[in-house]
């Protein structure tokens, strides 16, 4: 645990830098995307996942089932007989790469977003072992600033990668195109009644209906009340209170540019799509590709916090983010495989492959 403590500590003091020095922003935010290429990238027997890749790409043992992208990336590393810790390394590489892309197009104080990004653990920590899924939310992330650019070619052809890596890039590649032709219509008001009726929703229960609908299909697995794992009802509250207070912040105080609507509403969505699905947690990681908006979002909130030192609001952030990231690093040391877990983090760039806890 203690690598992660100060992984944070070390993360928190940059972003202070660049908060206290603006020229540096750049450099730190640069300095922060290699820091965690090396973690993520160099990572050794990390992820539930872990073995399930390295089968997958020594043996071939699921080319006929895998998305084209994806085996596409293999079949050219197997080629040249390359290890399969290169493997891990290009996924991580470009998956924190798009990220940083991604935050620098939409705003030009990317330290903060950054750390922001760490420590939502379904984005930074899960990465470790849902690759694929997580590569395809980085590219849509970044592809949805060339959709407002209106560089139209671009985004098709990002969201196309993102989807030959992971098929699940279609709803975002649909959904991005829905709001962004008709986001500018949605009202504040909207957002809160979607918000309580999805949670109702998500509450009474649907996930017994969704298993009628794809009794006959392979999906039946993600919809199985047998095997649902819920999300935490605490967590439902604290994740729809955030939403509630960002909401209410660009409500009161409009927001800096046109485009800052739009991400509001991809924020909104993936609280939607919590709510909604929150009986399954297999159902629910759809929402990521809507939540990494968050890190630009809440960012901006911060600063103002800061600026006008909100020390309630501050208090509510170190929350929010701190006590989520800890908990899932120990739920991962109680329930991952024994020579899979974060912890000790174990890296391929130390003589002694471990990090000691």
């Amino acid at each position: 645990m203690v690598f992660y403590v100060l992984l944070v500590v070390v993360f928190v003091c940059f972003f202070l830098v660049a908060y206290k020095h603006p020229t540096t922003e750049k450099d730190v935010s640069l300095t922060l995307l290699g820091i965690i290429i090396l973690i993520g990238g160099f990572r050794d027997r990390i992820g539930w996942d872990y073995y399930s890749y390295t089968n997958w790409y020594l043996n071939g043992t699921r080319d006929d089932g895998l998305e084209f992208g994806f085996l596409g990336i293999m079949q050219v590393f197997r080629y040249f007989n390359l290890d399969y810790h290169f493997l891990f390394f290009f996924f991580s590489f470009f998956t924190y790469l798009f990220a940083y892309l991604g935050i620098r197009k939409y705003t030009k104080n990317s330290s903060l977003p950054i750390v922001l990004y760490v420590l939502i653990p379904v984005l930074f920590l899960y990465s470790f072992t849902y690759m694929r899924q997580f590569l395809s939310v980085a590219i849509a992330f970044y592809a949805f600033s060339f959709l407002l650019d209106k560089k139209y070619l671009g985004y098709f052809l990002l969201m196309f990668v993102g989807t030959s890596i992971h098929y699940s890039c279609l709803i975002p590649f649909f959904f991005f195109l829905i709001v962004h032709k008709w986001g500018i219509f949605v009202k504040s008001y909207y957002l809160y009644l979607l918000m309580g009726a999805t949670f109702i929703m998500g509450q009474v229960g649907i996930i017994h209906w969704l298993g009628l609908l794809f009794k006959d299909s392979h999906y039946l697995l993600y919809v199985s009340t047998k095997l649902a794992v819920s999300v935490p009802l605490l967590k439902l509250l604290v994740i729809n209170t955030m939403g509630f207070l960002v909401i209410n912040y660009y409500d009161k105080y409009g927001f800096q540019n046109h485009n800052q609507k739009y991400l509001l509403l991809l924020y909104v969505s993936s609280i939607l799509i919590l709510n909604l699905f929150s009986e399954s947690t297999e159902l629910t990681r759809l929402y990521i590709y809507f939540r990494i908006f968050e890190i630009l979002l809440v960012a901006e909130l911060i600063y103002v916090a800061l600026e006008n030192k909100r020390f309630w609001f501050m208090s509510f952030v170190c929350c929010f983010y701190l006590l989520p990231y800890f908990r899932a690093i120990n739920i991962d040391y109680e329930r991952a495989p024994e020579n899979l877990k974060l912890i000790p983090y174990k890296s391929l760039l130390f003589k002694k492959t471990e990090i000691d806890d």
